[in-house]
């Protein structure tokens, strides 16, 4: 029972840690790239995780599964973090928030078609309303697209596809090695295919121009959100299981949604709160199964 309190504290520091850190991402845009911040923090990151494969696990990685891992990092880490980025860059942080935490819905579709998993009818109703759910978010409740935030919602629905896409991929992987040494090679991939995109669409000298205030955030994004909530999300895993685990998921909009409010002003409405009901019981609906 301990053990449990114990693993309830970590998940709730880990759900504040990435929910503020949607807050930091939409902050860290006002002085830096995109492609510049992402490059950053996983590089370096993924760095860390390496230095924790060193000390916990065997670091090396049969040469059969590398291509494997590389793909994993193209669509985790590369494209992922550049439309989840550039989302941000476009629309509120309580949107984004919302629904990329909404990729179990497309994991469960994509899982069926796959041949993962089969698609009952449990999964066919939660999937159908819980898009309907982010529908209502990315309209605001007027079923209809306008300009303004339409944009950075659809690119927020397509890093949540890739996020789905890539949890799916990895199994394979994750039967053979742990989480850590999965997601530190995915990341180190990931962060170098990034490479080519710097001259093209950032300006190295932002690194320099950056303010105090920015480096702590960016180093506090690294430390805290890349490496600390991973580790501490996983150990979790192991102790109370991933189902107990997983329902720490939905606390994650709830934090980005009121740090938002606090730190940037942001105003929270119906459409949002209506919107990821209806996504979030959609999801638990369908993980009934």
């Amino acid at each position: 029972m301990e053990k449990e309190r114990v693993s309830d504290v970590f998940l709730l520091c880990v759900a504040a840690i990435w929910g503020i850190n949607f807050v930091a991402v939409k902050f860290l845009l006002t002085e830096i790239s995109p492609v510049n911040l992402i490059f950053f923090r996983f590089f370096f990151g993924s760095i860390l995780l390496f230095l924790l494969l060193f000390f916990f696990e065997d670091v090396k990685m049969p040469a059969r599964d590398l291509l494997h891992v590389a793909f994993l990092g193209l669509v985790g880490i590369t494209l992922y973090q550049f439309l989840f980025t550039y989302a941000l860059k476009s629309t509120s942080v309580t949107n984004v928030s919302i629904i990329i935490n909404s990729a179990p819905l497309y994991g469960g579709v994509l899982s069926s078609l796959l041949g993962f998993e089969k698609f009952n009818g449990k999964r066919a109703i939660g999937a159908i309303t819980g898009f309907f759910g982010v529908f209502i978010i990315i309209t605001k409740g007027n079923f209809y697209l306008d300009a303004g935030d339409t944009t950075g919602n659809l690119l927020a629905v397509g890093a949540s596809f890739l996020w789905a896409l890539y949890t799916i991929l990895s199994k394979p992987l994750l039967d053979r090695y742990s989480p850590l040494k999965v997601t530190a090679y995915s990341m180190i991939t990931g962060s170098i295919l990034f490479i080519p995109f710097i001259p093209f669409y950032s300006d190295p000298g932002e690194y320099m121009r950056l303010s105090i205030a920015g480096w702590m955030i960016l180093s506090c994004t690294v430390v805290f959100s890349v490496v600390v909530a991973f580790f501490l999300w996983y150990r979790a895993v192991s102790r109370i299981g991933p189902s107990r685990t997983i329902i720490y998921q939905y606390a994650i909009p709830v934090f980005a949604a009121v740090f938002a409010w606090l730190l940037l002003g942001e105003k929270i409405y119906f459409s949002q709160v209506s919107g990821a009901a209806i996504v979030f019981s959609s999801i638990w609906l369908a993980r009934r199964n």
